[in-house]
C-alpha cells in the first residue's frame, strides 16, 4: 500500500494545514474553477439539476463521497485516542501523539462539515424545485433554499465500507485494556486505521476535482504517513 502512495508524490504539494474558518470561506466565495459555484440557469426547471451535475465547476461525486466518508472516518480517530487517554500505565509520548490526533483531526472534521454547509447553499433553487435537491446523481429530498449535496456513496455508518474502521469489538477491548497493552493496542489499531485513511485520501487526490477537497486529501497523505512511522517506531520501543 505504501508503494501506491510513493507513487503519486508528485502530485504532493506539502499541506499540513488547513484552517477552517478561512477553508469554509474557499468553498463558497473562492473564484477558483472548483469551488462550488451554482450552474447556469437552465432551459427548464426539469433540467436543472442535470445543469448543476454538468456544470465542472461545482464538486464532483468523487468529492462528495471522500468528505461524506472522511468525516466519520476521523470521528473514530477520535474515539480511539479518546480511549487510550483514558488509560492508567500509557507512555507520554503515546498520550501525546493521541492528543495530537484528536486536535488536527478535529479540525479536519469542522472544515470539512463547513464544506458540506457551503456546497448545500450553493445548490440553485431551481434543482431543488426540479426534484430531489441533489447535485450529481445522489439521493435525497429537497430541504428550501440549501437542498441536500450529491451522495451516491453507500452508508457510510457501515464500517466495513471504509478501510481501517475497529470494529465494536476491538474498540471495547481497547477500552478495558491499561498499560503497555492499552499503548499498544491503540498504536496497531491506529496505524491500520490511517492506513485506510492514505488509501482514501490517495483516491481523492488521483480522482476528485475540487481544489480543496484535494488539498485536504493531500494534508491527510503527508500527516498520516508521518504518523504511521512515529507510530511504528513506539511500537517498536515497547517490550
Amino acid at each position: 500500500m505504501r508503494n501506491r502512495i510513493a507513487a503519486i508524490g508528485v502530485v504532493i504539494a506539502v499541506t499540513t494545514g488547513l484552517a477552517g474558518a478561512a477553508a469554509v470561506t474557499f468553498g463558497i466565495a473562492s473564484p477558483a474553477p472548483s469551488a462550488p459555484q451554482a450552474a447556469a440557469p437552465a432551459s427548464s426547471t426539469g433540467t436543472a439539476a442535470a445543469a448543476v451535475a454538468a456544470d465542472p465547476a461545482y464538486p464532483t461525486v468523487m468529492d462528495h463521497c471522500y468528505i461524506e466518508g472522511m468525516i466519520p472516518h476521523h470521528e473514530q480517530a477520535l474515539e480511539l485516542s479518546r480511549l487510550v487517554l483514558d488509560a492508567d500505565g500509557v507512555r507520554e509520548r503515546t498520550r501525546a501523539l493521541a492528543e495530537f490526533i484528536l486536535a488536527d483531526q478535529a479540525a479536519e472534521i469542522d472544515t470539512m462539515r463547513g464544506w458540506q454547509d457551503a456546497w448545500r447553499r450553493a445548490i440553485p433553487v431551481e434543482a431543488i424545485s426540479a426534484g430531489t435537491g441533489t447535485v450529481a446523481g445522489g439521493h435525497g429530498s429537497g430541504h428550501g433554499a440549501t437542498g441536500d449535496i450529491a451522495t451516491g456513496c453507500g452508508d457510510h455508518t457501515e464500517h466495513a465500507r471504509m478501510s481501517g474502521m475497529a470494529t465494536p469489538a476491538q474498540l471495547a477491548a481497547l477500552d478495558a485494556a491499561e498499560g503497555a497493552a492499552a499503548d499498544r493496542m491503540f498504536l496497531e489499531l491506529m496505524i491500520d486505521h490511517h492506513e485506510g485513511a492514505l488509501e482514501m485520501a490517495k483516491d481523492a487526490v488521483l480522482e476528485g476535482s475540487n481544489a480543496f477537497v484535494r488539498s485536504s486529501a493531500k494534508h491527510v497523505l503527508v500527516e498520516q504517513e508521518r504518523e504511521v512511522a512515529a507510530m511504528t517506531a513506539l511500537i517498536d520501543e515497547l517490550p
